[in-house]
């Protein structure tokens, strides 16, 4: 395994030429918010777009930074990043795709949040048959601006084995419960997971690895302390190969053990036979919704006799939650929510692909985690696929209808307007960018169309929390014209976490 190691604080480069990166607010002192780079209390904002050219190489990626502030993020306020920037390890290259999973956390046990960004389709020029890397981006008081280390993939220089897409999906959480984070990645079907980099250090290799064979193909990747036992869990969950069929889903819990990862299987949301015709997990996050102590899984489904057609499955999709417990995930109950349960607005219908995208966070502030949901399928009149984004409020009781609210491009407070195939919450993300205890969220439209005779720029949109929920107050939405970038159909701010 390569491991470049920069470790001296630089400054950070913007893609273009041309562009200067926006100043970075100062902390007056390290603080352990979520999310937050820079120290000062409030969460920043990535948006990663793993399909930017950097120069002449095409799909190279990039991520940008939004520095949270009191009234929220701004391009005013922001760092865009690539591996041609200084102090980011690596370089540039063609189908590199660097941002195309991110992760945060404080791995080096500094009080500040650092960056982890995946680059699933790096190859190393002594091992074409692997690919994927994952940089590590250090947090200070002045931002991500202290250079960091970049991981191969522990296949690269291998002579017998090889794993293509390493970092896909990345993840970052205290899984021995020694206090220090620590981060996780899957490649095409093994998961890693690595022992602290506390000092900044990297390790040799990967301390315990899960090889799923040609079995299980691992698609999403999630963390929390889901039994309360101080220490975070893994689950991975993906199609499954049963008798000969791919109908099985896997939905697999990994703990941190004296000698190797622990395991045990959690049974999937189904419509048959037990094994059979299970819905495949297409997003998945984790949160106390019911507040009371444990981390709660929230996946999102859509079933495997949808066909696809165009961008997302001709099915109208679900969200499963199973619920936290000393016994385990779903050990006592668990609950199942759709655009028919009563509350949701809107209704079932034929490629709506609710629960395409999830995010877990405290939108109003009461201490229960709230689920954002993207519909982007969504029809809204006689407009295609134009998208939006449901919030189901937790309670004590669990994840429910009541109070729910939908947004879309033709909210009013909104900005812009609802058009075909916008795919408006193709990805969604809470964090509190304004500091005032209530989560706000960021959703994608990777269909956005920003450029003439273009149709996948793509744009974010913000909008924060209130205690009562969701607001238009202020909304604001971006798109790579507000960074001063020129590149059309690169899907601009299309990945919003791992």
């Amino acid at each position: 395994m390569r491991v470049r190691i920069l470790a001296v604080a630089v400054a950070v480069a913007a893609v273009s030429a041309g562009l200067s990166p926006a100043l970075v607010p100062t902390a007056s002192a390290a603080t352990p918010t979520s999310d937050d780079f820079n120290g000062d209390g409030v969460a920043d904002l990535v948006v990663a777009t793993p399909s930017a050219p950097v120069g002449s190489s095409a799909g190279a990626g990039s991520v940008t930074v939004l520095y949270g502030s009191g009234d929220g993020v701004s391009p005013a306020r922001s760092a865009t990043l690539t591996q041609n920037s200084s102090g980011v390890p690596g370089t540039a290259e063609y189908g590199d795709r660097f941002g195309g999973a991110y992760a945060t956390g404080d791995l080096d046990a500094d009080g500040y949040t650092d960056l982890v960004v995946g680059s699933p389709g790096e190859r190393p020029d002594y091992n074409s048959g692997s690919s994927g890397s994952l940089t590590v981006l250090w947090g200070g008081a002045n931002g991500l601006v202290n250079g960091g280390i970049q991981l191969d993939s522990p296949l690269a220089t291998s002579p017998y084995e090889q794993e293509r897409d390493f970092a896909r999906k990345i993840a970052v959480g205290d899984f021995d419960g020694d206090g220090t984070a620590q981060l996780a990645a899957l490649s095409e079907d093994k998961l890693w997971v690595y022992d602290d980099l506390a000092g900044r250090t990297a390790p040799d290799g990967p301390k315990y690895s899960e090889y799923f064979r040609s079995f299980i193909e691992p698609r999403t990747l999630t963390v929390g302390d889901f039994t309360g036992s101080g220490r975070t869990q893994l689950v991975v969950t993906g199609p499954q190969n049963c008798d000969g069929t791919t109908d099985c889903q896997y939905t697999g819990v990994y703990t941190w053990g004296a000698d190797r990862l622990d395991k045990v299987w959690v049974a999937d949301p189904g419509t048959g036979a037990a094994g059979e015709n299970e819905a495949p997990t297409v997003a998945a996050a984790a949160g106390d919704i019911d507040h009371d102590g444990y981390t709660d899984l929230v996946t999102g489904h859509v079933p495997a006799s949808a066909t696809t057609t165009g961008e997302y499955p001709d099915a109208a999709g679900s969200v499963h939650v199973r619920y936290g417990s000393p016994e385990g995930l779903g050990a006592h109950r668990t609950a199942t929510l759709d655009q028919n349960t009563s509350g949701v607005p809107g209704s079932n219908e034929t490629g709506d692909s609710f629960g395409a995208s999830l995010a877990v966070g405290d939108v109003t502030g009461d201490g229960h985690a709230d689920v954002a949901v993207g519909v982007p399928g969504e029809a809204v009149g006689d407009v295609a696929q134009t998208g939006g984004v449901v919030l189901l409020k937790g309670t004590a009781t669990g994840l429910t209808g009541i109070g729910a609210q939908a947004f879309y491009q033709t909210t009013s407070g909104v900005p812009g307007a609802a058009e075909a195939h916008d795919w408006f919450g193709s990805a969604v993300r809470l964090a509190d960018v304004t500091g005032d205890g209530r989560a706000d969220l960021t959703a994608a439209a990777k269909g956005e169309d920003v450029f003439t005779g273009s149709t996948r720029d793509g744009a974010d949109w913000v909008l924060h929390g209130s205690a009562s929920g969701l607001t238009t107050s202020g909304a604001r939405s971006f798109s790579e014209r507000a960074f001063g970038f020129t590149y059309p159909d690169a899907e601009f701010g299309s990945v919003l976490g791992g």
